[in-house]
């Protein structure tokens, strides 16, 4: 429910509970014979035992109608006591109307202070018992009701507000007459909270939703009404005393008038500025969702890209591995002649450009093998023998400002070097006239309001800005300059990938990157990079020493037949025994019919039949200790199905010869590694086992 509603409808509660106490304060009065009870106020009108009993029934009515959301039972005494409040009117207007006394105005108290039909309620109470009970019954009907049943509301409000005016002003024909019994100040007073009451039942239906509004229309006309009711009983009540007091009535009309154009004024003035800062509040909201929509259509077109730049780059490395992998077979072969060794020279140089250009695709399309350690990139940018000194020209002027405390960050080194270089380089070759490079770092909180826009996750991260005073961009520029091969450098300059793998790589790490430019101003790049607690921890030297794997038998699922066969040939080369699968299925009959060992499962990620991990996990079932290299790239299905580098070994397409080697032996070191710490827990569990069997014996 909205909190307009719920305000609404704690009114209708706190009146049901009013008119339920007036009514038993009244009838307390009748019942002991005092006569303030009766009155509530000193020398005023008593308010009749039936009009008390009226008012304690549409008070039950409406809070059994307030309960009655929970409980569908509670409509049926609701319709009960509103029966009875339109019966106690019906019958006494039937004894108005003809001069009948139908034995109901002292039913249940004398009435001693009345000579002419005591104890009978006025013709207007009477009446507005009728229609009031009537609106009551109305709303146990439900919404088709609700706008008849606050018509009615209505009309019972507005006769006691009459009545009250008439007692305020001094003005008796107002709330009675000469002949009947006149209408009670108090009477006054519960219909008017009893009509408040009924229209506040149900705020969002019928007439009364304008005010149950939160929008401006709704505050407007919750003012207005409250001031067109209030401001004008105050300001006849101060005419009356000074006509009272100065006997001057030009005086008094003139004061009245004053009175009246100051306080509307001074609503309308209020109601403007209300209205202005609702349509400004507006415009500003309006303004932020087409930002999002602006940054959801943005996001949704780099996702787009992403996957097909991923989806051409992993085919074109399939294509790439085969060129390359036999150029390097012929340049091993010591019969290939000069003049054509240097022919496969300038193809393998191709290869390897057109190597790098993937690369740098599946960069952007969030698909390289990542891996992240925590890392302190104060130390990576201050390195004094890193590449940054070496990038920037003398005529640039190089400052940083690195937070002394910062956190360490979650990422690939290389990956980090890769932001950096790309960055500079961009950053240089917008100053060709030189000009200033600054690089800060600070610590930053990501909270969950911001999260969504940046598209990272909550929480701790390092912000790295990379600010210069170059050429700068413009708008349209701006919306594109993380789309592949869009460069605004000249014909052979740049290929238009280095900002594309910036983003792809800080995306892929859980990070975010912005810019702010201005055409002449410079920009600034924005990366957040996620933080860790874990210290940064210091490189050691990687041993170049790797277990030889000659003899070993490798099994080869591969869907590309030309890879295929180059890796065949290549691990033939190598010493190696290499069992060929072109998909899952075929890989799984080769593992439970192949009689011998098989020490490697070498299988591509991506594959159309069944995926590289799920192959890994059926071999793994079949047999436990072999090792496993997955060649291709990791990508979201693969995170997702919880494989990772700490599992299994990685190369990425395209690979040479050597890199493969040197992966292939890495992973059977790991396997062999595996299958002795095995077989010592086995020994271990088997001496344990025997030592207990010993001791029960």
């Amino acid at each position: 429910m909205h909190n307009h509603d719920s305000q609404f409808r704690t009114i209708a509660r706190a009146g049901a509970i009013f008119l339920v106490l007036l009514g038993a304060t009244v009838l307390l009065g009748w019942l002991f014979d005092v006569g303030l009870l009766k009155s509530l106020l000193p020398g005023q009108v008593t308010m009749k035992a039936n009009t008390a009993i009226g008012f304690v029934c549409a008070g039950l009515a409406l809070a059994f109608l307030l309960r009655s959301d929970s409980s569908r039972k509670l409509r049926y005494p609701a319709a009960l006591t509103s029966m009875l409040t339109l019966l106690i009117g019906v019958s006494t207007l039937m004894e108005y109307l003809f001069h009948r006394d139908l034995k109901i105005d002292q039913l249940c108290f004398i009435d001693r202070s009345e000579l002419i039909c005591p104890g009978r309620i006025s013709h207007i109470t009477a009446l507005n018992f009728f229609v009031a009970g009537t609106a009551l019954l109305l709303l146990t009907r439900g919404k088709g009701a609700m706008k008849a049943a606050q018509s009615l509301a209505g009309f019972v409000g507005l006769s006691a507000l009459l009545a009250i005016i008439g007692y305020l002003y001094g003005v008796p024909l107002l709330y009675g007459s000469s002949r009947y019994a006149s209408m009670g100040l108090h009477t006054g007073v519960g219909f008017f909270v009893l009509s408040i009451s009924i229209l506040a039942y149900s705020p969002h239906q019928g007439f009364v939703a304008v005010l149950a509004t939160p929008r401006p229309a709704g505050w407007l006309a919750r003012k207005l009404l409250l001031a067109a009711v209030v401001f004008p009983v105050i300001l006849g009540l101060i005419a009356i005393h000074v006509f009272a007091l100065l006997g001057d009535m030009s005086f008094m009309v003139a004061g009245l008038a004053i009175a009246q154009i100051v306080v509307f004024a001074g609503l309308i003035w209020i109601s403007a500025s209300r209205l202005d800062r609702s349509e400004a509040e507006e415009e500003v909201a309006k303004e932020a969702l087409a930002a999002s929509e602006r940054m959801l259509q943005h996001s949704q077109k780099m996702e787009a890209i992403g996957l097909l730049a991923g989806g051409v780059a992993h085919d074109f490395n399939n294509l790439l591995n085969v060129i390359l992998g036999y150029s390097e077979l012929l340049l091993s072969d010591l019969d290939v002649s000069e003049s054509q060794r240097r022919k496969i020279e300038k193809i393998r140089k191709a290869g390897d450009t057109a190597s790098g250009l993937t690369r740098q695709l599946l960069a952007f399309g969030r698909k390289q093998v990542l891996q992240p350690k925590p890392l302190d990139l104060n130390q990576i940018i201050r390195n004094p023998d890193g590449f940054l000194h070496r990038l920037i020209k003398d005529d640039i002027s190089f400052s940083t400002s690195l937070y002394p405390g910062l956190m360490a960050i979650m990422a690939d080194p290389v990956q980090v070097e890769q932001i950096l270089l790309n960055l500079v380089i961009n950053a240089c070759d917008s100053m060709p006239n030189g000009g200033k490079l600054n690089i800060e770092t600070e610590n930053v909180v990501v909270e969950q309001p911001q999260a969504p826009r940046f598209g990272v996750a909550p929480g701790p991260f390092v912000r790295l800005n990379i600010t210069d005073t170059g050429s700068g961009m413009d708008d349209e520029t701006r919306a594109r300059i993380f789309e592949p091969f869009y460069t605004t450098k000249a014909a052979g300059k740049g290929s238009g990938l280095g900002l594309a793998t910036v983003y792809g790589i800080i995306k892929q790490s859980g990070g975010y990157i912005g810019v702010d430019s201005k055409l002449g101003r410079g920009t600034c790049f924005q990366i957040y990079l996620p933080a860790t607690r874990l210290a940064a921890a210091e490189e050691l030297p990687k041993s170049h020493v790797v277990p030889s794997g000659g003899g070993a038998t490798i099994l080869v699922v591969e869907d590309s037949e030309p890879l295929r066969d180059l890796i065949f040939e290549t691990l033939e080369t190598m010493g190696y025994t290499a069992l060929l699968a072109q998909d899952g299925h075929q890989a799984i009959r080769i593992c439970t019919q192949f009689s011998g060992s098989i020490d490697l499962l070498l299988t591509d990620v991506m594959m159309p039949k069944m995926k590289g991990p799920e192959v890994m996990r059926r071999v793994k079932q079949i047999r436990p200790d072999i090792g496993v290299l997955m060649s291709g790239y990791t990508n979201d299905v693969t995170l997702r199905q919880g494989i990772s580098s700490a599992d299994v070994s990685f190369i990425q397409k395209p690979f040479s010869s050597t890199e493969l080697t040197h992966k292939l032996r890495e992973a059977l070191a790991r396997a062999q590694d595996r299958s002795t710490l095995r077989q010592r827990l086995g020994i271990e569990m088997e001496r344990r086992a025997a030592s207990l069997r010993a001791e029960n014996s």
